[in-house]
């Protein structure tokens, strides 16, 4: 699923949906990134609403500026297997929560 502030036609029979969020926010920090909690947890809300996930292995959460290729993914996620009732987090980047890619 694709999510947005507003209904967008993303291709032939996909639409996105819509989080309460105008996805907007201010950059700082020590690394001058979003400072976009509220709007992961708008996000994050709708998606755990939605309950879609439920039915898949593994979510992917992708910054609309990341580009992303799900083949390269599922032969990376091949490697993985969850054995742990909590499930597996997958982290790309050393400093933690700052990639644009992740995988639940």
């Amino acid at each position: 699923a694709v999510y947005s502030s507003e209904v967008i036609l993303i291709a032939d029979g996909l639409m996105s949906r819509t989080v309460d969020s105008d996805l907007k926010c201010s950059y700082g920090g020590e690394f001058k990134t979003a400072l976009n909690t509220q709007i992961f947890f708008a996000v994050w809300d709708k998606v755990i609403e939605d309950g879609r996930f439920r039915f898949h292995g593994w979510t992917v959460k992708v910054d609309p500026d990341c580009v992303f290729f799900p083949d390269r993914l599922r032969t990376v996620l091949r490697s993985h297997s969850v054995t742990d009732s909590k499930g597996v987090y997958l982290n790309n980047c050393r400093m933690g929560l700052h990639g644009p890619l992740e995988g639940f």
